[in-house]
């Protein structure tokens, strides 16, 4: 069974936690490290004994039994058995082990030839590093960080390396957990510049979706909490329903008086792939629309996405300027890192947004940078790694 990256992530540095704490040198590896959106594995280096591993890892729903260098068993999870392996080894082969389990096999066969070319061998260039870093040094290469690692170049642009605030995030004004104002105190806390409140419309009624007059009630509620929350800057917004024509659910004259629209798709999934794009571009024409939510609607692991020529939007995106949503959601994960790669080849932009219903839904913002940089955005490409004021004139 496969588990999502930020679920993964979390069981797997928990176990890893037990490990340090019996003073071994540890490193969550494989998929994990790379930041695949499902992984198959989760996997740890330690340079531990397997005895000693064994009898730190103990867990209700862990299984572990003695493997080839190390241990291997399963983890039962709600929905199922996840593979887990822990490989053991000696303090000097710890280095050649993390970055073996850390890469492609494209990437090692070029790390091994370049190796070859200086008349050694990668395990004794690793062997002899006290980090992965002192690796690519050795072989006069720029260090390669192991979500670039899926193929065999050596070629490191400038990546993202985080953002500056937020801008999809749910209140109790609809289906969030929390009002504005605490929302914003979570922000703050986690260093945020600003957040961005963008609840659902009357559309999803099942999300308790604002209409136009409790919209407007909203707006009063963000202007309070602007005097309540000094520190970070509060954009108004809304997660604006795509009909199923491709207008959205509110009137212009309302989408108007707000900082920005985020137009996502949330029913009428299973339209044909050519009335969905078209449904999609035609919403992505509207000069009030920022950025389109969660494009291709799916949810890892429980539904597939929609039908949609991602080429098109990409395009559609880029011809009238508006950002493309990469959604953290633990479920979402949308777009993938493929679809960023191949909608930035067409000029779209992106924004990093969390989809946040609660305070700890802003924790997996990390994931969509690691995704970001699995794409190889750089921070000119992602809206909010800008400040807020830059922000508000981009926004205006």
């Amino acid at each position: 069974m496969q588990v999502v990256l930020p679920h993964g992530r979390a069981i797997a540095d928990e176990l890893a936690l037990e490990l340090v704490r019996r003073g071994a040198r540890v490193e969550v590896v494989g998929d994990l490290r790379r930041g695949h959106e499902l992984v198959d594995e989760l996997t740890i280096v330690c340079d531990l004994a397997p005895s000693e591993a064994e009898s730190v890892l103990h867990a209700e729903d862990l299984e572990l039994s003695r493997a080839p260098g190390g241990l291997s068993g399963t983890l039962k999870l709600d929905h199922g058995p996840v593979p887990v392996r822990i490989r053991c080894t000696t303090t000097r082969g710890f280095v050649d082990a993390v970055l073996r389990e850390s890469a492609s096999d494209a990437h090692l066969a070029a790390l091994e030839a370049r190796a070859e070319a200086r008349g050694t061998s990668l395990s004794s260039v690793t062997g002899d590093a006290a980090t992965e870093h002192a690796v690519y040094v050795a072989l006069d290469l720029p260090y390669v960080p192991p979500e670039l690692r899926d193929d065999g170049s050596f070629e490191v642009p400038s990546l993202i390396t985080g953002i500056r605030g937020v801008f999809h995030a749910h209140t109790t004004w609809s289906d969030g957990v929390l009002g504005v104002a605490p929302m914003a105190r979570a922000a703050l806390e986690r260093g945020f510049e600003y957040l961005g409140i963008s609840d659902h419309t009357r559309a999803a009624f099942y999300a308790n979706g604002l209409d136009v007059e409790r919209l407007r009630e909203q707006r009063r509620d963000v202007a309070r909490a602007r005097r309540e929350v000094p520190g970070i800057t509060l954009f108004h917004g809304v997660e604006c329903d795509i009909l199923e024509d491709g207008t959205l659910d509110l009137p212009d004259s309302v989408l108007a008086e707000l900082d920005f629209v985020i137009a996502s798709v949330h029913s009428h999934l299973d339209l044909p792939r050519e009335q969905q794009t078209r449904r999609v571009v035609r919403a992505l024409s509207h000069p009030l629309v920022v950025t389109l939510g969660h494009p291709t609607g799916r949810l890892l692991l429980g539904r597939d996405p929609i039908q949609l020529d991602l080429d098109a939007v990409a395009g559609a995106a880029a011809q009238h300027g508006v950002f493309l949503e990469i959604n953290t959601t633990a479920q979402r994960l949308d777009l993938c890192a493929d679809h960023v790669r191949r909608a930035a080849s067409f000029g779209a932009n992106f924004v990093i947004n969390p989809d946040a219903h609660e305070p700890r839904g802003f924790d997996t913002l990390p994931f969509g940078v690691l995704l970001a940089r699995r794409a190889r955005l750089s921070a000119e490409q992602v809206l909010n790694t800008l400040s807020a004021e830059e922000v508000r004139a981009r926004l205006a």
